[in-house]
């Protein structure tokens, strides 16, 4: 006979061939039948295992007559699981600890100092050069496993920053304040997208070398006759704590993943503004030569005095270099974050802002090199032809700002956003203004007493736009902006004709 108790402590007797009291674990089964002494199919061994299986199952504690059995049972069914439980969890985190785990932006490196003593560090050179060196080295392992498994990422990255890389010099034919401008330019894309992970494990190893240093010090001075003494010269030298410099050395690894993070996340972006840098660049280098050789050799061919178109170009070089100023802030704008839309394009905000504003610097180009010189001819031999020919020039290069206002018009009403749209409105803000400002200035310039200052007037008021209260309103801003538009050319009308009188 043996006593029973489950995990409530309820104590009941049995047999080994009887059938147990607690019916409710015999029900829809065979056990009553496999342990009854009648049965032939089953030895004796088996049939005591039934039970056996019975109280495993149901777990169950069966008091023997001896303790030591009792005990055994304990520790074999109800101990030994138990332990192998905790193993396994014991085990699982091992496993997860040896993991490697890539490295991110957002690494805790403070989950990798949890086996560091920073107290024993704080107290001990010794061990405080070891936890720089074991810090470093661990560092550099996780940067060579990430490297090993973004490799072609960053391989795309390298050769980016290969591109960036030969320093900007100046070019010739570009004034001081265009090579400034594009030297800046590259300069920007250099720090933005020059990834330098030779840099980093420069920075890093030159940690460790510092704490080799350290190391090799202190052997140094283990081989000297004044020990002690130089020990204590060395204890009171001043040196980063050991959480600082943990803490710095992730900082730098931090800004070169998140620059890789950006390139990775926003990849076709990133290759689109690295061509519209080279082609801007390389395009306005070739408008300061060959353009200008291409409209020098048009009007030498017809006669053309160079004092006369030497001006032109200069009017064509003052729009153009407007026009460049413009390219870096919309790239720094989409690099920021992206600009969500109404609608779905297939281009970004900033990309559909530089094809927009590419077209309207073709259609300059186009302007002065076929269009300006027949103006010239037209007028050249008027009395007042001048004045008219500065006038007619203007006109037409309003119609190409025009333009260029309703193809931003489109893009600015499919932000969402009420600040990207002011955004866009104030950086085109000074092209709007190029014909304006320029009238402005040629009537100043030429003291012309023939044009009434009420005209002059209305002319300036032109410049009082408040494009900003109609952002709410496609409607009522593309009214605004035909309205603006009529009055320019009602203006220059005005203007053309007092001219005429005598």
């Amino acid at each position: 006979m043996i006593n029973v108790k489950n995990k409530t402590h309820h104590y009941y007797n049995s047999s080994a061939y009887l059938t147990l009291c607690t019916s409710c674990l015999c029900e829809n089964n065979d056990y009553k039948n496999n342990i009854s002494p009648n049965s032939h199919i089953y030895t004796e061994k088996e049939r005591l295992q039934f039970t056996l299986d019975l109280f495993v199952e149901n777990e169950l504690w069966p008091i023997f007559d001896e303790d030591e059995i009792t005990q055994l049972y304990h520790m074999i069914y109800f101990e030994k699981p138990a332990l192998l439980q905790q193993l396994q969890e014991l085990q699982a985190q091992i496993d997860a600890l040896q993991t490697v785990t890539l490295l991110s932006s957002d690494f805790d490196y403070m989950a990798l100092l949890v086996k560091y003593d920073m107290d024993a560090i704080n107290k001990s050179i010794i061990r405080y050069y070891q936890a720089v060196q074991q810090w470093t080295c661990e560092l550099m392992d996780k940067l060579d496993y990430y490297e090993q498994e973004m490799e072609s990422v960053i391989r795309d990255f390298n050769l980016i920053g290969l591109k960036l890389s030969k320093k900007y010099e100046d070019n010739p034919h570009l004034t001081d304040v265009e090579n400034t401008l594009l030297a800046e330019r590259q300069q920007y894309f250099q720090k933005r997208f020059s990834l330098g992970m030779h840099s980093v494990r420069s920075k890093i190893l030159a940690v460790k070398k510092q704490a080799d240093a350290l190391e090799y010090r202190i052997d140094e001075i283990d081989n000297g006759e004044d020990a002690i003494h130089e020990l204590a010269l060395l204890e009171k030298e001043e040196r980063a704590s050991f959480s600082f410099i943990a803490e710095n050395t992730a900082k730098i690894i931090k800004n070169a993943l998140l620059k890789i993070e950006y390139f990775q996340d926003n990849h076709q972006f990133v290759m689109n503004a690295i061509a519209i840098w080279e082609k801007w660049t390389e395009n306005y280098r070739v408008f300061k030569t060959t353009y200008r050789e291409d409209l020098k050799a048009s009007c030498e061919d017809d006669g053309i005095e160079e004092e006369v178109w030497n001006q032109w170009y200069a009017d064509w070089q003052s729009i153009r270099f407007a026009i460049e100023q413009k390219v870096q802030p919309v790239i720094e704008r989409g690099l920021k974050s992206f600009i969500p839309t109404v609608t779905e394009i297939k281009s970004s905000v900033p990309e559909l802002l530089i094809a927009a504003l590419d077209e309207y610097k073709n259609k300059i180009d186009q302007f002065f090199i076929e269009e300006r010189k027949g103006i010239y001819q037209k007028f050249v031999f008027q009395a007042g032809g001048e004045l008219q020919d500065k006038f007619e020039t203007e006109s037409q290069l309003y119609k190409y700002t025009a333009s260029l206002q309703a193809d931003l018009q489109e893009i600015i009403f499919n932000c969402s956003n009420a600040e990207d749209r002011v955004f866009i409105l104030k950086w085109a803000n000074c092209l709007l203004d190029i014909q304006i400002d320029e009238i402005l200035t040629f009537v100043s310039d030429h003291d012309l007493q023939k044009i009434s200052q009420t005209i002059l007037s209305e002319f300036a008021t032109l410049k009082q736009k408040n494009y900003d209260i109609y952002l709410a309103d496609a409607k009522a801003y593309g009214q605004e902006k035909s309205r603006r538009e009529k009055e320019y050319n009602s203006l220059i009308f005005k203007m053309r004709k007092d001219l005429m009188k005598q």
